[in-house]
């Protein structure tokens, strides 16, 4: 997914047209239609229903086109604050982060990291855990971050490529609450009573994490799969809009669930501990890389 084809898609749903849009965006009106349409296959859902007359956006649009708001701006501020200001020529850090932790963990863990050192300047690529960490054997980064599980490792030469431990979160399955506060979908659900499941794109890590909870649960579990998308994000807008229940990593969920938008939809028994880690290349020659590694080492050590 590329950022433009979400700058391009706000710009559609608030000018209502595509010539509109697509001379707001100083592009081709076949261009911006086709932006939106790949945006559209990314996703796996159609956003702009194509039957009316002029722009209408499908209800999967419009809860997208808020989550979609919130993400550019996040984005934005991120991007703000990785880049930074600083006089003289200061030698860039490659991150790889997964997708989730770059929006939630990252912002704020960089944010300690500049407080021991002064500015960093950080090149950060969201990526799934494969990506990851080809990148990492390739040298196309100096740092990694993302989840681990000792049921589903990450195979990398602990010689060539130590790690440390940052954190740890926690994978929970969550619902909108009802008016009496209690998880509208729960687990396990009942054979009369299916509970939608909204789930992570097979092939991704937390699907896998997902996958080992279920295969261990206490009891059979009755759901139904009705949506499925790469990003963490995108699963929490659909599980606040009611569509159904999903797992979400405690740092993901945290506002929502202090908000009293989401509640937890099933006992511990439904829930797994995942571990945050950095990883480097022992090979790796990055100064900066090598003073972040120090740091963390020191505070985990601490």
């Amino acid at each position: 997914m590329q950022i433009r084809w979400i700058e391009d898609f706000l710009t559609l749903a608030d000018a209502r047209a595509f010539s509109k849009a697509a001379e707001n965006r100083n592009i081709s009106q076949p261009t911006l239609s086709r932006h939106v349409q790949s945006l559209e296959d990314w996703l796996g859902v159609q956003l702009i229903d194509r039957r009316e007359h002029g722009v209408q956006l499908t209800p999967a649009g419009r809860i997208f086109r808020g989550f979609a708001a919130d993400m550019l701006k996040r984005t934005y501020e991120m991007r703000t604050v990785l880049r930074g200001q600083v006089p003289g020529k200061v030698e860039a850090v490659r991150f790889s982060v997964a997708h989730t932790l770059s929006l939630t963990y990252f912002p704020r863990w960089l944010s300690g990291v500049k407080e021991k050192l002064g500015n960093v300047v950080a090149r950060v690529g969201a990526v799934n855990v494969p990506e990851g960490v080809t990148a990492l054997i390739e040298g196309a980064s100096d740092l990694l971050i993302i989840y681990h599980h000792p049921q589903l490792p990450v195979l990398l030469d602990p010689a060539r490529f130590p790690h440390i431990l940052l954190t740890t979160d926690r994978l929970l399955p969550f619902s909108v609450p009802r008016k009496d506060g209690s998880p509208r979908h729960v687990l396990s659900g009942r054979p009369d009573n299916i509970v939608p499941f909204l789930a992570y794109s097979p092939g991704s890590y937390l699907a896998h994490v997902v996958e080992m909870i279920l295969l261990r649960a206490p009891e059979r579990c009755h759901l139904e799969r009705s949506f499925d998308t790469h990003m963490a994000e995108a699963l929490k807008a659909m599980i606040v809009e009611g569509h159904g229940l999903g797992w979400l990593p405690e740092s993901c969920a945290g506002h929502e669930k202090a908000e009293g938008h989401l509640v937890e939809a099933g006992s511990a028994d439904w829930s797994c501990e995942l571990e945050v880690r950095l990883y480097r290349s022992s090979e790796n020659s990055n100064r900066m890389a090598e003073m972040i590694w120090a740091l963390c080492a020191a505070r985990a050590a601490g």
